[in-house]
C-alpha cells in the first residue's frame, strides 16, 4: 500500500511537472513555472525514495565518495539538462508542423482552397484569406463555421507586428485592450457566419495615402507587419476603425474588409502606415447619445430562420432592460457570468452550436461569445457584426513593437451606433488565457522572424530566457545535490577505521564485545574465524551456548533480533571482560 501511495505522489509530480514546463498557466513567468517544475519533481521523487527501514543492515561500499565521483554525477546532470533543453527547443515546433499536415489529410475540408469552395468574389471569398502562418479561427474559406466538436490548437508563431508611431500613440494603445481585425462578416445562417454580398470597388491613394475616415476623434498612428498570403490574396491588417493608410491602393471586397495589392516579386513581408480609431463600448462617455444606427435594409439586424432559437433569442433578450447601454451591459454580463470559455467543445449532434452555447452546455470559445453577443444585440435592435483578428499583443520595449500569436487570433461583436459607427463590443472573457495584453521583460529577447516564436516570447533562433532560467536552475540543483551528498559523508574519525576490504555489514554490538573481551583475556578472534570455531579454541564462559546460539539465529537463520536478549548477552560479557585472569 505505501508503495502504491508512493508511487500516486510520483505521478503526480510528473504531471505537474510536464503541465507547467508546458507553459500552464499562461500568466506566470517562464523561470517560476521552471523552477515550481523542478520543485515538484524533486519533492516527487524524494517521496518516491522513501522506504521500510531494511530489518537486515546494508553493506557498506568499499570505499568513500570522492571529488571525482561527484563531478562525473554533476556532468552527467548537465548534459542530461542539455538534452531536454535541445529537444523542447527543436521538437515543438517541427511536431505541430507534422501535426498539421497530419489534420489537413485527415480533414481535407478544413483547408480547402477558396478556389475549391467555389465562393465568388461578390460572396467575399477574399475575407477569409488566412495569413502564410496560419490562424486558428479561419481557413481561407470566406467564412466561419461555429465548432461543435473538437479542441483547437491554436499556433503559437508571430503573425503580425505592430510598432506605435511616436509616445503619444504607445500610450494610447497601452491604456486600451488592443484589437486587430482583418475581416468582418455580417450573414448568419445554418451556424455559419459570411460576408454580405456586396460590389467590390478599388481605393485609389492621393499623394501615397487613402482616407476613408479623416474626421475621427480619438487617433493613433502606426505600422503594421505581416507575412504575404500563401495564395497571393493578402488582406489589410488594421487597428479598428481604419481611418487612413499609406498603400498605392486597396481592393473592398466587403464591409471594413480589404485586399492589399499584390508584393514585390523579392519580397515576402507587408509593412504599411496607418492610422485608427480607438473607440470600444467601454470608452464612449457615459454622456454621449447611445442610440442604434439605422439599417435601412436590416442586413445588419437578420436573425435566425429558425423559429424556435429566434423566439428564445427575443425571450432572452427581453430580460435585458434599461437603456440602450444598459441593456448592452446587461447582455455582456450574462455571457460572462453564465457562459465558460473553453477552446474545448462537444456539442451533441444535431444541435445548433448557438443555441447550445448560450442555453444547453453553455460553453465555447470567442467564436461563439462572439456570435451571441451579435444575435442578441441585433434582438436589442443594435445593427451588429462579427469581427475576426487579434488581440492582445505582447510588447517588446527595446524594440518598441506588439508581436500578436497565432494563439491571440480572436473575434468579438462591433455594434453599429448612429453617432460613433462600428463600435467594439467584446463579449468574450478578458481572462481566457490567450489575447490578453502582455508586456515583455527586459532580459527577454524579442523575435525576429514570424517563424520563431514557440512560447512567451522566446524564440528557437534566441533561446536566452529559457536556457538561463533551465541552466540556473539545473547549476541550483547541481549545487544542492553535491552538498548534500558530502553533508552525508563519514567522518574522518570513523572513515579511518574502515578498511578498503571492510565488503561485510558491521558486526552487531555483542559480538564486537564479545572479541574486545577475548582480546583482554589474551584469546583474539582473528578475521575469518567464526564463532562456533573460535569458542572451541578458548576456555569458552558460561554462557557461551547462549551466545552461539542467538547469534546464529538470526545471522544464518532470519530469526528477529531480540533486543533484550542482546542487552543480556552484553551485560554478561562485560562483566567476563572484568574478570580478568
Amino acid at each position: 500500500m505505501f508503495f502504491f501511495m508512493r508511487s500516486v505522489v510520483l505521478f503526480l509530480a510528473v504531471a505537474a511537472g510536464y503541465i507547467l514546463l508546458q507553459g500552464s498557466p499562461d500568466s506566470w513567468h517562464p523561470i517560476l513555472r521552471v523552477c515550481l517544475a523542478v520543485t515538484a519533481l524533486v519533492i516527487g521523487i524524494i517521496i518516491w525514495g522513501k522506504r521500510d527501514k531494511p530489518t537486515s543492515t546494508v553493506a557498506q561500499p568499499a570505499r568513500p565518495p570522492k571529488w571525482l565521483d561527484y563531478l562525473t554525477v554533476g556532468v552527467a546532470l548537465l548534459v542530461v539538462e542539455c538534452f531536454f533543453l535541445f529537444v523542447l527547443a527543436t521538437v515543438p515546433d517541427r511536431a505541430e508542423t507534422l501535426a498539421l499536415d497530419l489534420d489537413s489529410h485527415l480533414h481535407p475540408e478544413g483547408y480547402e482552397t477558396e478556389e475549391e469552395s467555389g465562393s465568388g468574389e461578390g460572396a467575399g471569398k477574399s475575407s477569409g484569406d488566412q495569413l502564410s502562418s496560419g490562424n486558428w479561427l479561419w481557413r481561407g474559406k470566406g467564412e466561419i463555421h461555429l465548432q461543435s466538436k473538437g479542441r483547437v490548437r491554436p499556433s503559437n508563431r508571430p503573425e503580425v507586428y505592430l510598432w506605435p508611431k511616436s509616445d503619444e500613440d504607445y500610450k494610447n494603445l497601452n491604456n486600451s485592450q488592443r484589437f486587430l481585425r482583418i475581416f468582418t462578416l455580417a450573414t448568419y445562417k445554418n451556424a455559419v457566419w459570411s460576408p454580405l454580398v456586396t460590389v467590390p470597388r478599388t481605393l485609389t491613394a492621393e499623394d501615397g495615402r487613402i482616407a476613408l475616415n479623416p474626421k475621427s476623434r480619438r487617433t493613433v498612428e502606426y505600422e503594421i507587419s505581416h507575412q504575404e498570403n500563401a495564395k497571393g490574396r493578402s488582406l489589410v491588417v488594421t487597428i479598428p476603425t481604419l481611418n487612413s493608410i499609406e498603400v498605392p491602393f486597396l481592393r473592398e471586397t466587403a464591409a471594413d474588409t480589404f485586399r492589399l495589392p499584390p508584393i514585390a516579386a523579392d519580397k515576402t513581408i507587408y509593412r504599411y502606415a496607418a492610422t485608427s480609431t480607438l473607440e470600444t463600448f467601454d470608452t464612449i462617455p457615459e454622456s454621449a447619445s447611445f442610440e442604434p444606427a439605422i439599417d435601412p435594409r436590416g442586413e445588419y439586424l437578420q436573425l435566425p430562420k429558425d423559429d424556435f432559437l429566434r423566439e428564445r433569442l427575443h425571450t432572452l433578450a427581453a430580460t435585458f432592460t434599461g437603456s440602450p447601454r444598459e441593456s448592452l451591459r446587461q447582455l455582456r454580463a450574462h455571457l460572462l457570468q453564465n457562459c465558460t470559455y473553453s477552446l474545448e467543445v462537444d456539442i451533441p449532434d444535431g444541435s445548433d452550436p448557438l443555441e447550445d452555447f448560450l442555453f444547453e452546455s453553455r460553453k465555447g470559445y470567442c467564436a461563439h461569445f462572439s456570435s451571441a453577443g451579435a444575435l442578441l444585440a441585433r434582438a436589442l435592435g443594435f445593427p451588429s457584426r462579427v469581427a475576426f483578428g487579434w488581440s492582445g499583443g505582447r510588447y517588446y520595449e527595446g524594440q518598441n513593437f506588439y508581436v500578436f500569436r497565432g494563439r491571440e487570433a480572436h473575434a468579438w461583436t462591433e455594434i453599429h451606433l448612429k453617432d460613433h459607427g462600428w463600435v467594439i463590443f467584446d463579449t468574450t472573457p478578458v481572462s481566457r488565457g490567450e489575447g490578453s495584453p502582455s508586456v515583455a521583460n527586459l532580459d527577454e529577447e524579442s523575435p525576429t522572424d514570424f517563424n520563431e516564436m514557440t512560447d512567451e516570447g522566446v524564440t528557437v533562433g534566441s533561446l536566452a530566457p529559457l536556457r538561463n532560467a533551465a541552466l540556473g536552475v539545473g547549476s541550483i540543483g547541481l549545487v544542492t545535490f553535491i552538498i548534500a551528498v558530502i553533508a552525508r559523508r563519514p567522518k574522518e574519525k570513523d572513515a579511518a577505521t574502515r578498511s578498503t576490504a571492510n565488503y561485510l555489514p558491521p558486526s552487531p554490538s555483542y559480538l564486537t564485545l564479545f572479541k574486545r573481551a577475548c582480546s583482554t583475556h589474551g584469546y583474539p578472534m582473528p578475521a575469518g574465524r567464526t564463532l562456533r570455531t573460535h569458542l572451541d579454541l578458548i576456555p569458552a564462559p558460561a554462557f557461551a551456548t547462549d551466545l552461539l546460539n542467538y547469534h546464529y539465529a538470526v545471522q544464518y537463520a532470519d530469526a528477529p533480533r531480540d533486543k533484550k536478549k542482546e542487552k543480556s548477552l552484553s551485560q554478561q560479557l562485560r562483566r567476563w571482560e572484568k574478570e580478568r585472569p
